[in-house]
């Protein structure tokens, strides 16, 4: 090891300036694309919705935000693609890995580095030629590559995870609109017992009528379904369902906020949710907040402690972002919670809310910002089934959603020994060879 070396030495910043026009319809990552302090990617938009000048990347490449760098949004680019000017893109010079590279700027003393020669108070920039300067130890080309191959393992596993928990999402989701929205069983038991079809579901029925088998649904389960629709407000609904308004299935409520002046009320045992928390994570379930209050504050302040189970869905800015509550915390005043009483299943509160999140939508009010209110909420309706549905409905999509909840908590585990172990590893003062145990038992 024995010399330094300097982040210019590795790193060189690329400038491939172009306009969206001349690219095509190529993904867009912005800051907001970017999770703060996550390695992670939250999603990402299109060249075709942006107007001014971007950088070009590629698959690989490092994407470092420039502005708030505190915010340690860095990410290595899963694809080609455009981004904003206000993130470096970044690619390791001869000799050097990418890899190695990625994760030498997403080490939290790079980050604060950064962030120490950042220019701008309200807009605080890093400057390229002040990270220029950062030193580490001098690896070999075969160490670079140990090390990215070590914590790589650990971001492939979270992201294995992410993957996992999109597929179990979207079945949970399918499940819910195919019993609920698209009445499928309902549709299958009518046309069986040579029932009217609906027009509305004449689509449905003459799917089924070619495929009697397409649904899949074990005959003990099917038989819980009703064989006649029932005209309703909601148009034609199973018999014997029900047409509920939401209040008539959860407690709405709207949070709060402790008074930030007073320093006994924040900093202490409670996690409290902004909208921010909610808009930012990428997962169904949130476990961690950027700010915690005292159980005084709570008492203080129109602020509720919701258990965990609770949905949760932003009323301000990002309208009708949907969580949620993995643990039990308080939100504050620009988020509404869901909390489902006592015979009500709470994923079925999130996905009866997800399938109206477009309607919500339409029906925000304000000028400066879209809001959605109590009134809001309290005038949706929903088609709700019979008890012996809903029970078989929560057994199944518990399942779904107890291991995305696992998968979360692992992946968070994951992500922390990969924090802890990077400034070590690339210091030099940990050898692969004395991790590879470690990522052993991890993983």
């Amino acid at each position: 090891m024995g010399s330094e070396i300097s982040f210019q030495d590795i790193a060189q910043l690329v400038r491939d300036v172009v306009h969206p026009n001349d690219v095509g319809d190529v993904p867009y990552i912005g800051l907001e694309h970017i999770e703060q302090g996550t390695l992670r990617l939250a999603g990402w938009g299109r060249a075709t919705e942006v107007n001014s000048a971007k950088f070009r990347f590629r698959k690989g490449d490092v994407l470092f935000g420039k502005l708030r760098p505190y915010f340690r949004k860095v990410i290595r680019a899963p694809f080609d693609g455009v981004c904003s000017t206000d993130i470096w893109v970044v690619r390791a010079r001869a000799g050097f890995d990418q890899g190695y590279l990625f994760y030498w700027m997403a080490a939290q003393d790079f980050v604060d580095f950064a962030s120490s020669g950042s220019e701008g108070t309200r807009m605080p920039r890093a400057k390229w030629e002040h990270v220029a300067q950062f030193t580490r130890p001098r690896l070999s080309l075969p160490e670079q590559r140990a090390i990215a191959r070590i914590l790589g393992t650990l971001d492939d596993k979270i992201e294995l995870n992410r993957r996992m928990n999109e597929t179990l999402e979207a079945m949970a989701q399918a499940l819910f609109k195919s019993w609920f929205v698209d009445f499928d069983p309902v549709v299958v038991n009518a046309l069986r017992a040579g029932n009217p079809i609906p027009e509305k579901f004449a689509a449905r029925a003459a799917h089924y009528r070619d495929n009697p088998d397409a649904l899949g649904l074990p005959e003990d389960i099917l038989r819980l379904f009703p064989a006649r629709f029932v005209d309703s407000e909601l148009d034609p609904i199973p018999e014997g369902w029900e047409v509920k308004a939401l209040p008539d299935i959860v407690d709405i409520v709207l949070g709060g906020t402790p008074k930030t002046s007073i320093a006994e009320y924040w900093g202490g045992e409670v996690l409290w949710a902004s909208a921010k928390d909610i808009s930012n994570t990428s997962d169904i379930f949130i476990t961690k907040t950027e700010r915690t209050i005292t159980r005084f504050g709570l008492e203080k302040s129109n602020a509720k402690l919701l258990p965990a189970g609770t949905t949760v869905i932003t009323s301000r800015g990002t309208v009708g972002k949907l969580c949620i509550l993995g643990v039990d915390m308080a939100i504050n005043q620009t988020n509404y919670g869901l909390v489902s009483h006592l015979d009500v299943d709470k994923y079925f509160v999130y996905l009866a809310m997800n399938n109206l999140i477009s309607t919500l939508k339409q029906h925000s009010h304000g000028t400066i910002f879209e809001t959605i209110t109590t009134e809001t909420l309290s005038g949706v309706k929903i088609v709700y089934p019979r008890k012996e549905v809903m029970d078989i409905f929560s057994s199944i999509v518990s399942y779904f959603m107890d291991n995305i909840y696992c998968n979360i908590l692992e992946s968070q585990t994951l992500a922390a020994l990969r924090d802890a172990l990077l400034p070590k590893l690339i210091s030099g003062e940990l050898r692969v060879k004395d991790v590879e145990k470690i990522l052993e038992d991890a993983v």
